[in-house]
């Protein structure tokens, strides 16, 4: 009689956890893991710790500022003479403090890392993206909240358009060509319809472009987008991160 309790039973884990889920924040993490177990329950918990630990937060914006440092420390022989006055701008804080609160929220130490690279090489573009260092807060902030599709589809349209004028204006090679991306897609398994919501939604970053067909060689719901130089500029810095 009168022998220690154990762990309180819970009879409805899902009823128990909208229950948690309408608690503060601060009771959020205890009660998940009051009702864990149960694998997929384990999972919300470590998705959540990841989310909420102050120390993995920590460990991510570390390991960005340490890639930045490294990266710039690694290009050193190719910066330019002023490299100084440029890193004292206010673009460049500007850029740091994204990436910071974008690293916060990555996914992993890995992804905050990347970013940070993609900061390093966006410092100092060549020629006629040189004007685009000014923007490079705005690039980081996109390459953060593009997903694995995006980033797949903004590749596709680069690859299957390779080549096209320096101005982007002609239609006519773009629409030639789309023949060979609608390929390109159906290998990548990538259907129709995705394509048209994929390229709508990099339209909506200012990546992707729809180019204007002639009707009379256009099949009903086709839609020929094609990548921005702003598009193309941003795929150079994630390749320079990925590298």
């Amino acid at each position: 009689m009168g022998g220690q309790k154990g762990p309180m039973a819970i009879d409805n884990r899902i009823d128990k956890i909208r229950e948690i889920l309408d608690e503060r924040d601060d009771d959020l993490l205890a009660g998940l893991i009051q009702v864990g177990g149960f694998e997929p329950i384990m999972a919300v918990v470590a998705a959540v710790k990841g989310v909420l630990d102050g120390e993995e937060r920590y460990d991510r914006v570390r390991a960005a500022l340490r890639a930045l440092c490294d990266e710039l420390e690694s290009l050193r022989a190719d910066l330019p003479s002023d490299a100084a006055v440029a890193l004292n701008s206010e673009w460049f804080r500007r850029a740091v403090q994204v990436m910071i609160e974008e690293a916060a929220r990555s996914a992993s130490v890995d992804r905050a890392a990347r970013l940070a690279i993609a900061v390093a090489h966006g410092c100092f573009p060549n020629g006629e993206n040189s004007f685009r260092q000014e923007d490079l807060a705005s690039y980081i902030r996109d390459l953060a909240h593009l997903g694995t599709d995006d980033v797949q589809m903004l590749k596709l349209l680069r690859d299957a358009y390779r080549g096209a004028p320096p101005n982007m204006h002609d239609p006519n090679f773009f629409t030639e060509r789309f023949d060979k991306f609608k390929s390109m897609a159906t290998d990548l398994n990538i259907h129709p319809d995705d394509s048209i919501a994929l390229g709508a939604r990099l339209a909506g970053f200012g990546l992707a472009y729809e180019a204007t067909r002639n009707t009379s060689r256009q099949s009903p719901g086709e839609h020929c987008f094609r990548p921005t130089r702003r598009g193309l500029y941003l795929l150079s810095l994630l390749d320079a991160s990925e590298t």
